[in-house]
């Protein structure tokens, strides 16, 4: 090796582990030192100086972490680059490496094309530093900024999101290069971008990546320099071709970041002082920062795919326990049943159980779809301006029985001179829901929940506090992420998806407020805070107070339905549902006929004439909406206007608009409840004339059988 070759310091107490980490690097030309304990290594580091020391962590005597700390005492050595290179990955080590200024943390085993792209950055640095001292005086503003690119790398790889990486990137680009302004794009993939933006004077024209350059940079994945003729604008100036407005022409450079498979990842580009070309050193000191956030930006994409892989196996995992484990009581409970070995008592128990875990598993699924709606930006709101108060009460009246079952006193607190709020008050009544039913859940035996409600300057303010298990400080940034619960093992003693505050989180910001969780740690207790914005819209009248929002667990009984003599044609494929519906039809008086299929369906109609129409969405050959198409394209002499009810599984609101869109005049998703359905059939006669759609109403068809 040559004098100026740069240095590379491995220290590690395995002979093994030095001879593989030299092997890795030994096309990077450069002169690789070895050394086999920190107190060797810092006698090393008083001798030459070194581009990078790879420093494992546990040795005898003195460790990586003790050494690292010497090594920054020392002036000569404070701004070493340092790669720890361990087994160790816990956050307590990283933490404390990153604590010592090291630029990165290896985990073992090394994947040797990492450690060189990695390596290599430093040595090039240092290659480039050596080069700059060499230059004595002329180039001591250029040693300067090679100073700083050490510390952007420190500062980019400490970096905790993408945009802090690129807000850093862009900052360092501008204080390094002197630049008048400096831009960053990485793509993650085709939907999601992070970009950054560093400007001091305004440059109006130049407020995004330039996409000429942006394509040159993408397709080359090289470094790219042209002009622009630019306008800009300092405070108080006009932007126009006079003064201090005229046209400037500005060099741009641009850098692209490479992934190590050479898939181009995004670019930075900076705009130079219109006083001052941009130079070969400053495409070169570009470059470098780019290469640094290349290797930054892939390792926070690894660490969050990692992540997101983690959470999805176990979100996956806690989805089959959630819907398996009703699903074992409803089999076991059915199979007693239908053995006929239970007596009254045991037999009526076992009913309530089925029924109990087949809610369980609805409100599972409702869960999921919620997410899904959240997700794609398909979850809509009907907004009125409402009092709270009702709502509220509604809610903690049907959980009433659940804290009474636990001796939990279940509190309400209420400021009567609140305001209103612009709200959907079912999505409103889901929120307050989620909320006691996590606070119920984790508060023992014994315990208290307080839901508190008042005005707060121009928010409406619900407080819902518990004396349970709390939360610990490390989870509760997280405890409004999707899929995110505090234990998600399998020793877990409280069940669930993780999903009931995530979903309270996006409801209450779709309302314009927000929502936040405070604990003073585990076995605490706990208590969320939801602000939502006084209306300011007046013209409304409010309902009655009682009618505000009705909460399905506390619905008054109605009476049963009679639907003595009525016609009613069951359309599903699915043997189970078929007799199911036609039982409880049947039951309420009903004379039923069932089939399986839409041609079976027309063949019946044109036959019997029912009076009512109940009809799955999901047909084999031909579906729901293909069959009501096909019906209200009949005459009324041949039964076009017979009323039908779409009973499905398809439960999203854009499907029940295509329900009704297509000829339905009502959309019930299923699981429904038999009552609603058969009080949705009565109602059909009692009405006797069509009317508008409606989920909750099914007037009768007209013409020859209207009232």
């Amino acid at each position: 090796m040559t004098p100026e070759a740069p240095g590379i310091l491995i220290v590690d107490d395995s002979p093994d582990k030095l001879v593989a980490i030299e092997s890795i690097l030994l096309d990077l030309r450069v002169d690789i030192v070895k050394a086999r304990s920190g107190k060797e290594a810092l006698r090393r580091l008083l001798a030459q100086d070194f581009a990078v020391v790879l420093l494992d962590v546990r040795m005898p005597g003195m460790d990586g972490f003790e050494t690292a700390a010497l090594v920054r005492q020392r002036s000569r050595t404070a701004h070493t680059p340092i790669i720890f290179i361990t087994a160790f990955g816990d956050e307590t080590h990283v933490a404390r490496g990153y604590s010592l200024k090291a630029v990165d943390y290896i985990l073992t085993p090394v994947v040797p094309d990492v450690l060189r792209t990695k390596v290599s950055v430093f040595v090039e640095l240092f290659r480039a530093t050596a080069e700059v001292k060499r230059q004595a005086d002329s180039l001591r503003q250029r040693a300067a900024q090679l100073h700083r690119l050490a510390d952007s790398s420190l500062a980019i790889n400490s970096a905790l999101s993408l945009d802090a990486m690129l807000s850093v990137l862009t900052a360092s680009a501008r204080e390094i290069l002197g630049a008048e302004r400096a831009l960053a794009l990485a793509r993650v993939d085709e939907l999601r971008m992070h970009r950054a933006v560093s400007g001091g004077s305004a440059i109006p024209d130049a407020d995004d990546i330039d996409v000429a350059v942006s394509s040159v940079v993408s397709e080359t994945n090289r470094a790219y320099r042209t002009t622009r003729l630019l306008h800009p604008h300092h405070a108080g100036l006009r932007v126009d071709r006079h003064g201090d407005g005229r046209p400037r022409t500005y060099d741009v450079l641009a850098a692209p970041f490479t992934s190590r498979d050479g898939r181009n990842m995004g670019l930075i580009e900076v705009f130079g002082d219109p006083g001052r070309s941009l130079t070969q050193e400053d495409e070169d000191l570009l470059v470098q920062l780019a290469q640094m956030a290349s290797i930054a930006i892939e390792n926070t994409l690894f660490s969050e795919t990692r992540e997101a892989n983690r959470l999805k196996e176990e979100f996956l995992s806690m989805v089959s326990h959630e819907l398996r484990t009703p699903l074992s009581a409803m089999l076991s409970w059915l199979w007693m049943l239908r053995r006929k070995a239970l007596d009254p008592e045991a037999a009526a128990r076992a009913i309530e159980a089925v029924d109990r875990n087949a809610k369980a598993q609805a409100r599972l699924v409702d869960d999921l779809l919620d997410v899904s709606r959240i997700m794609t930006g398909k979850l809509q709101l009907n907004c009125r301006p409402l009092e709270l108060g009702p709502v509220i009460e509604a809610a903690t009246d049907s959980f009433t029985a659940a804290a009474e079952a636990k001796a939990i006193t279940l509190a309400r607190f209420f400021d009567p001179a609140t305001g209103r709020v612009l709200a959907d008050p079912e999505r409103l009544q889901q929120v307050i829901w989620n909320l006691l039913s996590n606070a119920i859940k984790f508060t023992p035996r014994g315990g208290r929940v307080e839901v508190h409600l008042r005005r707060v300057d121009s928010d409406v303010e619900v407080r819902v506090s518990d004396t349970g298990q709390g939360i610990a400080p490390g989870f509760l940034p997280y405890v409004f992420e999707r899929f995110r619960q505090a234990d998600a093992s399998s020793k877990r003693t409280s069940g669930g998806l993780g999903l009931g505050l995530a979903i309270v989180r996006h409801l209450v910001e779709l309302h314009g407020g927000n929502v936040a969780a405070l604990s003073a740690g585990e076995g605490r207790g706990a208590t969320i805070v939801v602000s939502l914005p006084l209306t300011t819209r007046h013209e409304e009248q409010l309902p009655a107070p009682g009618s505000a929002a009705v909460v399905e667990a506390t619905r008054p009984a109605e009476a049963p339905c009679g639907l003595d003599g009525m016609r009613v044609l069951v359309v599903e494929d699915e043997t189970d549902t078929r007799e199911a519906l036609s039982a409880i039809v049947s039951q309420a008086g009903a004379i039923v006929a069932a089939v399986g299929s839409a041609p079976e369906a027309l063949s019946k109609l044109a036959a019997w004439r029912p009076d009512v129409l109940v009809c799955d969405i999901g047909l084999p050959a031909e579906d729901g909406y293909a069959l009501i198409r096909k019906v209200r394209a009949l005459t009324v002499d041949q039964g076009g206007d017979t009323p039908a009810v779409a009973v499905t599984a398809y439960a999203q609101a854009s499907d029940r608009a295509r329900a009704l869109a297509a000829g339905f005049q009502a959309h019930l998703a299923k699981p429904c409840e038999p009552g609603e359905l058969l009080r949705l059939l009565a109602r059909s006669v009692r009405v006797g004339s069509l009317r508008q759609p409606a989920t909750a109403r099914l007037p009768t068809r007209g013409g020859a059988r209207g009232a």
